[in-house]
């Protein structure tokens, strides 16, 4: 649900902003709304160091502190400042990726080089300044060498490739102006640039351009020995921007000697806040929120629902004048993972490796820790429902065989996924009633969806035998939803407005839910996929292990081990990227959520 918001007016003068603000942000309890504002350059310079600091941070989270180049002293002194440590890092981050570039050049050259064998450059520049000798290299496909080459110029094959090319130079004295002749070999030969260096070289350059990397990673681990104090002056420049905005928020009167300040407080909340202007002698106005208004958004759910809400978050949050739709996709979101993931192997596994690790997990990421708990519950109980475990079908294993018509078919799933959909779709039509009622003040808005949910529920029973397609109740219900949909699906206006209306509703549903239906099967082709998927990585194990004892035992693990890996991996994908789609997609447009709402975010210190 979304907690109910009070929005103030605070009258402040002008010499009283700043230490206001100060206890404001003490208190933790009020959301300021900003405003655009021409923040001065001092302020921007801290805008851009503070996302500096953070991201440095953040990329030094992977880095071992202290953990100095090899023959090193491991104990390496941290910076003196951290800002020295934060310059160093993004001295050291640049010159490696520098450093990378130029290795993996020479490393191509290393390959090049080693076709021409040991030669020495200092011999091909004396050859031709005091010589006047030039050579010349070149590569063709071996089948297109021409030996009568040889009788024409002075040429040495230099090696042959497996992959059928020649490598030759070719001698020739240079002319009065310091050039070689031009030599005709055709287009089947390509010249190459002459070698600077020799195969040993270029390899002691790699060696170089290692080393160095290990030094520059010696500077970044030295500098992760400074993380936590980067991370503090994160938070202290974060605090003073944040302090900065709020300063700079509501509209200045008088010239600039009074400020009317737009700010806004949970309903729970009200009697402190209030307590805490009147304790600061503040003139404010208080008042409930209306959606006009635009208040942030606080949403307060049970456990269960709450889990879910990093998920809905991914698309937007709901305006005020509507209904949260977290409580209402939650079920539908675990039981559409649980049966795209659809192994009881897999869930296992993660259902396990939570409960072992679960005092290692810091309580910041309990609820998503929480959340994967009861995703995998699903894919259990999904995975035992149709047999499935590991890529085994259970009902093929001989202690299990005589539960095989308890196991649900392929062909029975492809019918449960269109069922699941179809409950999701007529339980989003219900929940749009009640979205239209609130969004517009009035339950007379949600009328015309009434009609559809009665028209639906009606063709399910006809379907499912229970209402006689004839009947008498029948023809009343369709009366009914025909009233409802063409008549008053939009109160006040005019009947033959509300008919056209009807009509292009009428469109509208037939194309819409039929293709939201069809994007339900998606449900049952991945979980499929995944099951097929798994049963071949089994099947190769077998096949590709051999009979050797011992070692066919070790390459049937290696090949479960990355196979399933991968399985899990990309299923776990699927099972959530295809449920995030169908509900922001097919069930958000059923439930006419439209979104927008802005996050509550109360005034205080920025913390981990």
């Amino acid at each position: 649900m979304i907690e109910p918001m009070i929005r103030y007016n605070l009258l402040l003068y002008h010499g009283d902003v700043k230490p206001f603000m100060e206890k404001l942000r003490e208190l933790g309890m009020v959301d300021i709304t900003l405003r655009d504002w021409d923040a001065p350059q001092q302020v921007r310079d801290l805008m851009a160091a503070s996302e500096r600091y953070r991201t440095v941070y953040q990329r030094l989270g992977s880095v071992k502190p202290g953990a100095a180049e090899a023959g090193q002293d491991n104990d390496a002194a941290p910076f003196a400042t951290v800002h020295e440590a934060v310059e160093a890092y993004e001295t050291a981050a640049e010159r490696i990726a520098q450093l990378e570039n130029m290795r993996a050049k020479a490393t191509t050259e290393l390959d090049e080089l080693a076709m021409w064998g040991e030669f020495d450059p200092q011999e091909i520049r004396r050859l031709r300044e005091q010589d006047g000798i030039a050579l010349r290299f070149f590569e063709v496909a071996t089948k297109q060498y021409d030996p009568q080459w040889e009788r024409e110029y002075a040429i040495q094959v230099v090696s042959q490739t497996a992959g059928g090319e020649t490598y030759f130079v070719v001698a020739q004295p240079l002319t009065e102006n310091g050039t070689a002749e031009p030599v005709e070999l055709g287009s089947a030969a390509t010249e190459l640039k002459a070698p600077e260096m020799t195969f040993a070289q270029k390899e002691a350059q790699i060696e170089d351009f290692l080393r160095q990397e290990q030094e520059q990673q010696a500077v970044i681990a030295r500098a992760a020995l400074s993380r936590e104090r980067i991370w503090a002056d994160y938070l202290e420049m974060k605090n003073r921007v944040l302090f900065d905005e709020a300063v700079n928020a509501g509209e200045s009167y008088a010239d600039g000697t009074v400020k009317i300040v737009e700010a806004w407080s949970v309903a729970a909340n009200r009697d402190a806040v209030e307590a805490f202007f009147d304790r600061e002698g503040v003139i404010y106005e208080s008042d409930k929120a209306t959606a006009g208004e635009n208040p942030p958004i606080k949403l307060k759910n049970h456990f269960f629902a709450r889990l879910f809400e990093p998920v809905g978050s991914l698309y937007m949050l709901p305006k005020y004048n509507e209904l949260d739709m977290t409580p209402f996709f939650a079920p539908f979101f675990m039981l559409f993972f649980g049966m795209c993931f659809g192994d009881a192997g897999y869930g296992l596994l993660f259902i396990l490796a939570i409960v072992l690790f679960w005092r290692k997990i810091p309580v910041r990421f309990r609820d998503y820790a929480w959340l994967v708990l009861f995703l995998n519950i699903a894919a259990v109980f999904f995975g035992l429902l149709t047999g499935n475990m590991f890529g085994i079908e259970l009902a093929k294993v001989p202690a299990l065989v005589r539960f095989k018509e308890y196991f649900v078919s392929n062909d029975n799933m492809f019918n449960v996924a269109v069922g699941m959909g179809a409950a999701q779709v007529l339980f989003g039509q219900i929940l749009r009633i009640f979205n239209r009622s609130k969004q517009n003040g009035s339950f007379l808005y949600g009328l015309s969806t009434l009609g559809w949910v009665i028209l639906m529920i009606s063709g399910i029973l006809v379907l499912l035998g229970v209402l006689p397609a004839g009947s008498l109740a029948f023809y009343i219900l369709l009366g009914i939803s025909g009233v409802l949909i063409f008549f008053l699906n939009s109160p006040h206006k005019n009947p033959f407005i509300n008919v056209g209306a009807g009509l292009y509703s009428c469109y509208e549903m037939a194309t819409g839910v039929v293709g939201d239906l069809v994007s339900y099967v998606r449900l049952f082709a991945i979980g499929l996929c995944g099951a097929i998927i798994a049963q071949v990585f089994n099947a190769l194990s077998v096949g590709l292990s051999g009979d050797i004892p011992v070692l066919s035992w070790i390459f049937m693990a290696a090949i479960l081990a990355i196979g399933h890996g991968l399985n899990i991996f990309i299923s776990a994908l699927g099972a959530f990227v295809h449920p995030v789609r169908l509900t922001f997609v097919e069930f958000y447009k059923n439930a006419g959520f439209e979104g927008g709402g802005r996050r509550f975010t109360p005034f205080k210190r920025a913390e981990k």
